[in-house]
């Protein structure tokens, strides 16, 4: 076996997330005060909504911290639309319409690659509820390890949260020993590799370059070959 543990990102690696735009127009037109709402007027809001969450939550290391920041930016993307309603309804229809969604090798490889007696451990830049997705996706038992960057106050491509994942997979001093696997070129291979991390590259469009990866993959159906080595 080439690698004793597998670091798995997870947006845009184990799944993507999208907006369900139609459903939230749809739950919240009657509080439009513009006029009829739509589909084509929400889209743009709605992603810069996901985004600013995105780039944000590590700023919110708590439950309560994060719930705040969600209703605030409920608000705010229901207000650039035009919608008049109670913040905790705005908060709870934009929390419902947003969807996980995996691909669809996820979670053969995962199984496989635990089969193999390989502890896998999620390296994720993520808020703090991000046990509770995988949990609802019924992944956390694939899992040894979650690090999200929310809860341990570092975001890849930094070396913290690596060398986080690295103690609590034991393998600080055989980090030789652990693949990361990732689509970002910057976060996910420059920092693994800074880290003395092998890094592969997800590359599902074929337009990413990492010279730095071991590996580039179009997807996660090579991996466990990958992680078994030649020969084997």
């Amino acid at each position: 076996m080439r690698y004793d543990a597998v670091f798995l990102d997870v947006d845009k690696t184990l799944l993507w997330v999208d907006v369900d735009v139609e459903g939230y127009v749809e739950d919240l037109a009657p509080y439009s005060t513009n006029g009829t709402l739509t589909v084509e007027e929400a889209r743009a809001t709605l992603l810069e909504s996901l985004h600013t969450h995105i780039s944000q939550n590590i700023n919110y290391p708590t439950e309560e911290e994060l719930a705040q920041f969600r209703r605030e930016n409920a608000r705010k993307t229901a207000e650039a639309l035009g919608l008049d309603a109670p913040t905790d309804i705005l908060t709870e229809v934009l929390e419902r319409r947003l969807i996980f969604r995996p691909y669809t090798e996820s979670e053969e490889v995962m199984e496989e690659l635990v089969e193999m007696g390989l502890p896998l451990y999620v390296v994720s830049n993520w808020d703090v509820a991000l046990e509770g997705v995988l949990d609802d996706l019924g992944w956390i038992p694939y899992f040894d390890g979650i690090v999200a960057s929310a809860k341990v106050g570092s975001e890849k491509p930094d070396r913290t949260i690596f060398e986080e994942a690295l103690r609590r997979a034991g393998l600080s001093e055989r980090r030789d020993r652990v693949v990361h696997v990732g689509n970002d070129p910057v976060s996910d291979v420059e920092g693994a590799v800074s880290s003395g991390i092998d890094a592969v590259l997800i590359d599902r469009e074929g337009s990413l370059e990492a010279p730095e990866a071991i590996a580039t993959l179009p997807d996660l159906r090579g991996l466990p070959a990958f992680v078994r080595g030649p020969g084997t």
